[in-house]
């Protein structure tokens, strides 16, 4: 999702360094390791992409306000990124270098790498970016232009700093580019409105709260199911939709500018780059053992006794050498009867229904009894002797396992631009940004319902370079949020395009429907 910002679709603030004044606030720098190791549950094996990433923080404050004991939360300049690094090891410390020349970076070769740079600010939370912006442009040598769309965090550079780069910095993921036209990660489109046909501008549904969002997608779907014009999914941006088409020789200029007072933009079908969506909930997995630990790859293949959500599962019979297809356990849920399931991708076990764990040598968990109507999502019964706690694994990077709380529906999910989570055997822990609600068009094969119907979904965004990582092994993976409710699964994530580093997860609304919820 990397287009050009333009101004006409959002307000992004860029400075160059010749016009930014001196912060007279942040003067010192201190190195920080998490200290929230328990040890006890963590992974056997870590996946190479989450043990690769650093597990110190930078921490950048005035002097003085963390001497021995350092506490975010005892600070409530920080308090908005307590989260990121509740307590700590101080390693070392240094003064900020004064701010011109501006070749004196606060980032230097000495530096270690860096999870997380924490500022005494958090753009998610505060309106400062214009006034806070000259630290976060004297973050690297050779930063060119910082600026910051609401969403994402874009640094310009004549020639890339060395990886890894952070997750987050103050308070939002970064996207570091060479392109002067400031590139940034949301998926605005090239195929621009091109009409001057207005609908409902009697109605004003920018920025809805979230119990009105489907006033926003029944306004659009109004419109098309009375036109000739077929589309395969809506994303509604608070302030924009983005629409897709599904046949590219569709009349643009036949669509609508303009839906509620909010401008819409369009793409085709075959730029999302994503699984065909006719075929997606019968796709098969064709990940063999044998790929399980390609190079500069390692996968969490560990059997434990305890099930979790993200430890690996197999079919055990469904390619031509038995070897298996492989996806992630999702959560333990309870029926209105008291009946107990566990969730995986239905698209994982499509034959038999026979799970197994981590590999088809491993144990026999159970049996995929029914589906969840066009999710993906299946319902495992386990076995008598299997266990399993709705409880993540502590990350590498020192990050408290998680247990979940409940399933919300669309209406009480976080807000655009917060932070979203997802833990399995391929990736590890990973932290992303909570994008679009959307609603996408998927095929039914049941001759006794409608062919095509309409299913919740969102769009979340995982870090720059998530793509390369990508595999079919994550579908369902659980998605959390900082209340540690649960707000979907994995579904799937296009590999290269726009939508890259970008993934599509099915709402937990449908759970919800069906009567379930989380086992605590």
């Amino acid at each position: 999702m990397k287009t050009p910002c333009t101004s006409s679709l959002c307000c992004s603030l860029s400075l160059y360094q010749n016009n930014i004044m001196t912060s007279p606030e942040i003067k010192e720098a201190l190195v920080v390791t998490s200290e929230n190791f328990l040890g006890t549950r963590k992974r056997k094996l870590t996946p190479a992409l989450e043990r690769s990433s650093p597990s110190k923080c930078l921490v950048l404050t005035p002097y003085g306000m963390f001497s021995d004991r350092f506490r975010l939360t005892e600070s409530p300049l920080f308090e908005p990124s307590a989260c990121l690094l509740p307590s700590g090891t101080i390693d070392s410390r240094f003064e900020i270098p004064h701010p011109r020349p501006f070749s004196s970076s606060i980032i230097t070769a000495q530096t270690p790498p860096l999870r997380h740079i924490i500022f005494p600010f958090n753009l998610r939370h505060n309106d400062s970016f214009m006034e806070d912006s000259e630290p976060l442009s004297r973050l690297y040598p050779g930063t060119k232009a910082v600026s910051f769309d609401g969403y994402f965090l874009t640094l310009l550079f004549d020639t890339l700093p060395p990886k890894p780069w952070p997750v987050t910095i103050a308070g939002v993921q970064p996207y570091f580019t060479t392109d002067p036209q400031f590139y940034d990660s949301i998926p605005l489109t090239n195929y621009l409105r091109r009409s001057l046909l207005r609908i409902s501008p009697e109605i004003n549904i920018r920025y809805l709260s979230f119990d009105r969002i489907d006033e926003a997608f029944s306004l659009v779907f109004q419109f098309f199911a009375q036109s000739d014009i077929s589309i395969t999914e809506v994303q509604y941006w608070n302030n924009f939709f983005i629409i897709v088409l599904e046949k590219e020789d569709t009349i643009i200029d036949n669509a609508p500018s303009n839906i509620g007072h909010c401008h819409c933009f369009y793409q085709f079908e075959k730029d999302m780059e994503r699984p065909n969506m006719e075929i997606l909930p019968l796709s098969q997995i064709r990940e063999r053992t044998k790929s399980l630990s390609t190079i500069g790859n390692v996968f969490d293949t560990s059997e434990y006794d305890e099930l979790r959500p993200g430890v690996m599962l197999s079919s055990g019979n469904s390619t031509a050498d038995r070897s298996g297809l492989f996806t992630t356990s999702g959560v333990l849920v309870e029926g209105s009867f008291g009946e107990r399931f566990m969730t995986v991708a239905s698209q994982g076990f499509p034959f038999e229904g026979r799970v197994f764990h981590p590999t088809h040598q491993g144990k026999e968990l159970g049996q995929a009894m029914r589906e969840i109507k066009h999710t993906d999502i299946a319902l495992v019964k386990l076995t008598h002797d299997v266990t399993m706690v709705n409880e993540t694994f502590e990350s590498c990077d020192s990050t408290l396992p998680t247990r979940f709380n409940e399933f919300v529906p669309c209406d009480q999910r976080p807000k655009l631009g917060d932070t979203v989570y997802m833990d399995n055997p391929f990736l590890g822990s990973r932290q992303g940004t909570c994008g679009p609600h959307a609603r996408t068009k998927i095929t039914v094969g049941d001759l006794h319902e409608p062919k095509h119907v309409w299913v919740r979904t969102q769009w979340h965004y995982f870090g720059q370079g998530f793509a390369q990582h990508v595999t079919n092994g994550l579908a369902g993976s659980v998605i959390w949020d900082d209340n540690r409710n649960v707000l979907g699964f994995f579904r799937c994530a296009p590999q290269k395009g726009q939508y890259a580093d970008w993934c599509l997860t099915v709402a937990a609304d449908y759970m919800i429907e069906e009567g379930l919820r989380i086992v605590q």
